[in-house]
Formats: structure tokens, sequence, C-alpha cells
């Protein structure tokens, strides 16, 4: 995997690395980046109605600025994924259920789930984050949405590149675990190539020949938040603690530690019950543990800003 060369900086991520461009990133009246810090927090799926209500009221109370909740799953096998399953308390959860839904079923349920979660940001005062899967899926999701998540699954998806260079709205690019900055970059020079500026880089762990948890799949690159910053300094560094680490313990001393290097912001998995998420139930913490959390991060901003 090659590193970061001078001539990459002067041909191929140039513009992505300017110091001196005015960079704009702004989800609703939230701004990323720069002196203010966004703290994006929620469940990994939106379940329910009352499941979001009642996170978006939690984590309002406690400090977050932002609301995240995952829609579109693209998870690692097909069986068990939430879109289209019923609500929780209509009929079991995601796991009693195997069939693959078409598109158009898809897009429907996911609809209904979007309008969940808008009404709660709405409701609570907070911009609302979701991945994107479909690039055929933007329009409708953009009448629910302040900022398009793009998974690390699809980082390379010139389908989603090319839809969210239209949009007006903020792009978050999480870096897939097994690349390099470089390919972050040039994933990004794209969008600006295309006139596409108001973007924010999220890093969610590498992969490594082995972690401290046997159950991990990555782990979190401290070292890229101020690697980013030296060589992209103007594009906000969100950091995803939950799916880097993958395991509940882990996910508020990381966030402490990114926090501590300079990171913008925090991409968090919250819900009432952890242990019972639909999905990643072994990443998300509770209410009282993200509250801890929220006064434990603004100790450290107020020492090191």
């Amino acid at each position: 995997m090659k590193d970061i060369s001078k001539q990459d900086i002067e041909n191929n991520i140039n513009l992505v690395t300017r110091k001196d461009f005015d960079r704009e990133v702004k989800a609703g009246d939230v701004l990323i980046g720069g002196d203010n810090l966004a703290v994006m927090a929620g469940p990994c799926t939106v379940e329910s109605r009352g499941q979001i209500l009642d996170i978006a009221s939690a984590v309002k109370d406690a400090g977050a600025n932002m609301l995240r909740g995952g829609i579109f799953k693209p998870l690692t096998f097909p069986y068990g994924d939430p879109l289209g399953q019923p609500d929780a308390g209509s009929g079991g959860s995601p796991r009693d259920r195997k069939e693959i839904l078409s598109k158009k079923e898809l897009f429907q349920h996911a609809k209904r789930r979007l309008g969940y979660l808008k009404e709660a940001g709405v409701k609570y005062g907070l911009p609302v984050v979701s991945e994107i899967v479909y690039a055929d899926s933007m329009d409708m999701m953009d009448e629910f949405v302040d900022m398009f998540q793009i998974g690390y699954r699809h980082m390379f998806n010139m389908d989603l590149i090319e839809a969210l260079s239209k949009t007006g709205k903020p792009v978050l690019i999480k870096r897939h675990y097994g690349e390099s900055l470089r390919s972050l970059f040039g994933v990004a020079e794209h969008f600006e190539a295309r006139g596409k500026h108001n973007f924010a880089f999220c890093e969610r762990g590498v992969t490594v020949p082995h972690t401290h948890n046997v159950e991990s799949r990555s782990i979190l690159d401290i070292q890229a938040i101020p690697a980013m910053k030296e060589y992209a300094p103007t594009v906000p560094v969100i950091i995803d603690p939950s799916h880097s680490t993958f395991k509940r313990s882990y996910v508020m001393p990381m966030s402490r530690a990114a926090i501590a290097a300079g990171a913008d912001g925090l991409l968090i998995e919250v819900h009432p019950r952890p242990e019972s998420a639909w999905v990643d139930p072994l990443q998300a913490i509770g209410f009282k543990d993200f509250e801890r959390l929220m006064k434990d991060i603004q100790k450290i901003r107020e020492v090191i800003i």
C-alpha cells in the first residue's frame, strides 16, 4: 500500500489537501470542524418510532448535537437485516425473519423509518445523519436527512459519489478498514473534482493481524487523526469508536482518546437497552454511560483548546 507522496499532493490529491481553502461543513444548524465538536449519537438501527424518540431525547439531554440512525444496513450476511422487519413490539425481532425484500419493498419500509428518524430529529433539534447504500435512494433520503454517510463498504462506490456530488447536503466518508489515507483522499478528490466540498472524514478502525478482542474486526487508528489533519487540514475528522472497537467497554476510553488527539467529533452508537439492540448489541452504550462520556469529553476539550 503506497504512502502519500509529494507527487500525489501536487497531481492526484491537490484539491483535498489545500491548506488555504475556506471549507464549511454544516449539517442543519451544526457546524462541523474548527472549534465545534460534533457528537452524532443514536442507534445502529432505527427499530421503532418509540425507540428513536427515546434515544433522541436522552442524547440531546446529555449534550449530543446530532442524531445518527441506521436505516439501510449492508450487513455481512443477508439474514436478520432489520430493514423491513416488524417494528419492535409488533410481531418479533429481525432475527425471526429470513425473507429477502425487493428494492421497492426495501424503500417502502425505509421511508417509514426515515420518517421516524426525522420526526425525532426535528422534535429535539438534532440534525440527522444516516447511511446511504443505493444511489437511487438519494432523492428519497434527501427529504429526511441532514447529512449522508458513506459506509466503509461503499467508499469507492462511484454511483454514490456521482449522486452525492449533486446534493447540497454534507457527506461523511468512512474509511474502509483495509485502505490507506491515500485511498481515502482519492475518494475525497473525486468529490472535489465534481465541485462537492462539504464533506468530512470518518475513521472507523483498520484491520490488523490481531486485536485485544477476539470478536473484533478492526482496531481504532488514533494516529490517523493527526495524519489527516496534517495532509488535509480543512477537512473535519470524525471518529467511530463503536464499529472500530466492537466492544462496549472500549467505546468510552477510545472516545476520550480520540477527542484528546484532536478529533472534531464522534459517531457513536447509543441504545436504551444495548444488549437487546437488533444490530451490533456488543458495542452500543446505554444512556447513563453516554451521559458520563459527554461530561468527560467536555473536560478534555477544556484542557486542549
